[in-house]
């Protein structure tokens, strides 16, 4: 059977809303079949992939021109211009790392006075690790405040009373540098910010253990209003002012809590983001002030003077034709977030180079809505490990995080499986006794690696940095830049920039910029763009918390729906607000690969993973159509992108996952078991909807009742073993007959 035939039928959905159960259990199981066929060949299995973000096995799947966003530059022209350097020409930087950091970079220089010339490359998507896997806050570091206050407080006060006041000094600055950073986003760029409410709900006066590592804080429950308002002024007052929730207001806002003894809450304000959203908007931002940037462009090489060691540029591969071209430039800047040893690795160097960068992995989870309300979110300030717990409203859904390991950085974004149960029992302490936390209630989980550094070149006995670090290399030249966070990737870039300018050299406008999408953009923009395209209320909000001013570009690459309304806006998957014109745009913004539209041009693989599996044949279809692929490259970037999403976490664990997908249960029992994810001994319509949805199946309410009904022997709106075996015999049957029907 050819590959592409399997790929028509793993894109094959339900049409009719009469189809009976046979040919929904006809679907079902020839799915494992497909499957298996479809990674038989490639060396995707077990959620490896050869190399981050390359679909292609050698071909060229970006082989033809296509247009930038209006008024910039294609990304094959980005790679023509990078290609046309020379150690007589040279770029004055050139930024290796297409993160916040790295595009803030570019984006600084760039929009500097003088002329800079800037470079900056990204071995895979722009925000493809760290950057698109935060917890979607701009945070102004309210626990560096209270950490901080303890370690003043401490006994170290009495004996190293000038290093502890130093220390505090330190944690302040930063601090306030963060309200700096985070007062920039919500007023410069509100096109990609809004504020979100945070309320630490209390059950009793004093905590214990105390939080913070310090005795005080076992009054949080009673300091908690004042400290808060401390948080407030230190950002000179321009955010939402912090309140005090009554214990009947909380109950009425989150009835989850409504039979625990809360007290109060205590309510802040946080900036909240679309992470890989802002990173795009600084890259398009740093190719609209002159900067030639571009994805999928691999650094695999140092260049260097003819003394061996001063570095001049590096030689480079573009990952989506396989050409290998060379960059030169007067300084080398490395923004590699965790991955910057690697990077550090290619400098020559005569000695071991020594470790920078050690990471810290974070998991998060996406769960259903109606676990959080839409307009407020929850921080669980004292985990049972210390830890503080987030969740927050993001997308219609509610974002539960982080965890904090320290562990060597990945580029897979696969959670281990004890880091969700952790963080659902966690979830656990907050709910009334009647609602509970299943693991098959987890709509996606990925993690994330933040990179914590030390200056390897730094003179003995320098202080240790709390933040970021900006280190050049006395031997090669070479400035890395790591550490840090969101909220500061602009302070960041300023200072990388005015490392290697200097102190006579032009000064950053930065903080006087919008990102690309802010003009044009205002809080009725939505309201426009449904007068005008005829969009559904929840697209048009979407576009234009997204896209900005560039929202109208966006509309005008809609195709009519045929429906009476919404008129324009083909969503790529149901009950989303993405549409068949973001496909189109994001081409236009450099996405090379289905991956980059389903994890960070939408959002749909971190909010919904079966959701976005469910999309991948639509959004093939559109890029092929756009990017002129040939049949081979479709199905090549299908099948990379089944593999990628298959590494986020879904409703299902891993290992029950990956039975469930590749078995054809000979055992009924084992597949009765896999499917009972509350482990109830009976299996409901939602199980078996969720069945449905982890194959890859697009079932109607219909076709669910349907299905169920015919399970349903004894129709007490449940199913136990013998009825699901008995269901199972004439199934299996059937599966047999079809498979040899079709020769797999």
């Amino acid at each position: 059977m050819s590959t592409s035939l399997l790929l028509m039928l793993r894109a094959r959905r339900m049409k009719s809303s009469s189809l009976c159960i046979k040919e929904a259990t006809k679907s079902l199981y020839l799915k494992p079949f497909i499957k298996k066929r479809l990674f038989s060949s490639t060396s995707t299995l077990n959620g490896q992939r050869r190399d981050p973000g390359l679909a292609s096995t050698g071909q060229a799947s970006y082989p033809i021109e296509v247009s930038g966003p209006e008024g910039l530059p294609s990304r094959s022209e980005q790679i023509r211009r990078l290609a046309s350097s020379s150690s007589a020409s040279p770029y004055d930087i050139l930024v290796v790392g297409g993160g916040a950091t790295g595009c803030g970079i570019a984006f600084d220089a760039a929009s500097r006075e003088g002329s800079i010339k800037v470079a900056c490359i990204e071995r895979g998507d722009f925000a493809s690790e760290t950057s698109s896997r935060s917890t979607k806050l701009i945070w102004a570091g309210i626990r560096y405040m209270a950490t901080a206050t303890a370690s003043l407080l401490s006994k170290k006060l009495l004996t190293s009373p000038l290093e502890t006041l130093n220390d505090f000094a330190g944690e302040i600055k930063m601090v306030l540098n963060c309200h700096k950073e985070r007062r920039y986003m919500t007023d410069k760029q509100r096109h990609l910010t809004n504020w979100v409410p945070i309320a630490i709900p209390f059950s009793e006066w004093h905590v214990s253990p105390a939080p913070f590592g310090h005795p005080i804080f076992g009054f949080f429950p009673v300091l908690a209003p004042f400290v808060l308002k401390i948080y407030d002024s230190m950002s000179g007052f321009t955010c939402p002012p912090s309140y005090v929730m009554g214990r009947e207001k909380a109950k009425e806002i989150f009835p989850q809590l409504a039979d625990r003894l809360i007290k109060y809450c205590a309510v802040f304000y946080e900036a909240q983001h679309n992470d890989s959203r802002t990173n795009i908007a600084i890259a398009m931002s740093a190719a609209e002030h002159g900067a030639d940037i571009s994805n999928y462009v691999e650094m695999i090489d140092t260049i260097t003077e003819d003394d061996g060691k001063t570095v001049i540029g590096i030689k480079v591969m573009d990952r989506m034709t396989n050409e290998k071209f060379d960059i030169f430039s007067k300084k080398v800047v490395l923004a590699g977030g965790p991955f910057t040893d690697t990077m550090r690795s290619l400098e020559p160097a005569e000695e071991e180079m020594k470790t920078a960068v050690s990471a810290a992995s974070g998991t998060h989870l996406v769960l259903p809505g109606y676990y959080c309300p839409q307009n407020i979110g929850l921080l669980d300030y004292n985990t049972s490990d210390g830890r503080f717990l987030f969740f927050v409203p993001w997308e219609k859904h509610t974002l539960v995080g982080t965890t904090d390991t320290k562990c060597p950085a990945e580029t897979l974004p696969a959670p281990p499986e004890d880091e969700v149960k952790w963080i659902l029992d966690e979830c656990g302490k907050y709910l009334s006794k009647d609602l509970r936390v299943r693991r098959s209630d987890v709509l996606s989980a990925w993690r994330g690696w933040r990179p914590l550094a030390a200056d390897p070149h730094a003179p003995p006995g320098a202080p240790v940095s709390r933040d970021h670090i900006i280190s050049e290399n006395p031997e090669t030249g070479v400035i890395f830049v790591a550490g840090g966070k969101w909220t500061t990737w602009r302070e960041m870039a300023e200072e990388a920039v005015d490392k290697v300018v200097g102190e006579d050299g032009p000064k950053a406008r930065t903080l006087d910029l919008k990102l690309f999408g802010g003009e044009g953009y205002s809080p009725n923009l939505s309201i426009q763009l449904i007068q005008k395209h005829g969009m559904s209320n929840d697209t048009a909000v979407m576009l234009a918390k997204t896209y900005g001013g560039r929202s109208w570009e966006v509309c005008e690459m809609s195709h009519p729906t045929n429906h009476v309304w919404p008129r324009f806006g083909k969503q790529i998957v149901p009950n989303y607000p993405y549409i068949d014109a973001e496909v189109r745009y994001a081409c236009k913004e450099y996405a090379c690969t289905i991956e980059d539209i389903l994890s960070r041009r939408t959002r749909l693989a971190f909010l919904n993973k079966d959701a976005a599996m469910n999309a991948i044949p639509l959004v093939a279809d559109i890029m092929a159509e756009e990017l002129r692929w040939t049949e081979d490259v479709k199905a090549e970037q299908m099948i990379a992108a089944q593999a990628y999403i298959e590494s986020y976490a879904g409703r299902i664990p891993g290992n029950q996952e990956s039975t469930l997908r590749g078995s054809n249960y000979e055992n009924v029992k084992e597949l009765f078991d896999a499917i009972d994810t509350d482990f109830s001994g009976f299996l409901d319509r939602t199980e078996v909807g969720e069945l449905a949805s982890t194959l890859g199946i697009d079932l109607s309410e219909m076709d669910l009742d349907t299905a169920f009904q015919e399970m349903d022997l004894n129709s007490n709106g449940r199913v136990d073993l013998q009825e699901f075996e008995v269901w199972c015999k004439y199934q299996f049957r059937f599966v047999i007959e079809t498979t040899f029907c079709f020769d797999l």
